[in-house]
């Protein structure tokens, strides 16, 4: 069953950025956005998250129309970003940028208390660093409380904008290797990437280009070695 499908979306800012693109992502899967700078990544992920209203168009969560719905609307409803540049609060702590991810959850103690606790599962370093100033952290450990700020409100759908963004090929390994984990316990994932290292925890992939989808595979398509060179390049070693 389809938990998200984009169908006919069109956004714009002063000029078309995304042209009628139409997918959908089963329950359970993760999928891989992936597509050159301006390809209309980002603007995709932006606006079924509510960030930016389409032009035309429908996005449907588990068969309901969300589209234009404000995030405040969309949160409650299982819908968390992890934005590009991680933008964790730099003058908070650690604990207090998970308090805030986990706001619509805040008159329930005891399940925002779990929710922190999978959060330090997941990114043991947090637990080190839980009274550290947000903005002391490497990059790496701002890309993993960007992450856990967004499962605090306990999302059926994350959307991550550029996991891998500045860090290092063993970090960014490790990164997907716990979004993975993340998918395992039952969260539809929507990654944004450039870096193909994300391809073996990948159940969907999608390519972008010029605000068109212009490939969508699944399985074995995705592994194929043609396909991969031919729009993505070769993996980072």
């Amino acid at each position: 069953m389809a938990l998200v499908e984009v169908e006919d979306l069109r956004v714009s800012y002063e000029n078309p950025v995304l042209l009628g693109v139409s997918f959908e992502v089963e329950e359970g899967e993760t999928a891989v956005l992936f597509g050159l700078n301006g390809a209309g990544k980002t603007t995709t992920v932006q606006t079924i998250a509510g960030l930016l209203k389409p032009d035309a168009g429908k996005i449907r969560l588990g068969g309901t129309d969300i589209a234009g719905r404000p995030p405040s609307k969309l949160v409650p409803m299982g819908v968390a970003l992890v934005p590009e540049g991680r933008r964790v609060f730099p003058a908070l702590s650690v604990a207090n940028n998970l308090r805030l991810g986990a706001w619509v959850r805040r008159a329930n103690g005891s399940e925002v208390d779990e929710r922190r606790e999978l959060v330090f599962e997941y990114f043991p370093r947090l637990s080190e660093r839980v009274d550290q100033a947000a903005g002391t952290l490497s990059g790496g450990e701002q890309q993993m409380l960007a992450i856990g700020r967004a499962l605090m409100s306990k999302p059926k759908l994350l959307l991550i904008d550029e996991a891998s963004l500045g860090l290092s090929p063993a970090l960014a390994k490790t990164v997907f290797q716990v979004v993975k984990r993340i998918n395992d316990d039952g969260v539809t994932v929507i990654i944004v990437e450039q870096n193909v290292g994300v391809l073996p925890y990948a159940d969907r992939v999608l390519i972008m280009e010029k605000g068109t989808l212009i490939f969508s595979g699944v399985g074995d398509e995705i592994q194929d070695a043609n396909l991969r060179e031919s729009y993505l390049g070769k993996a980072e070693e």
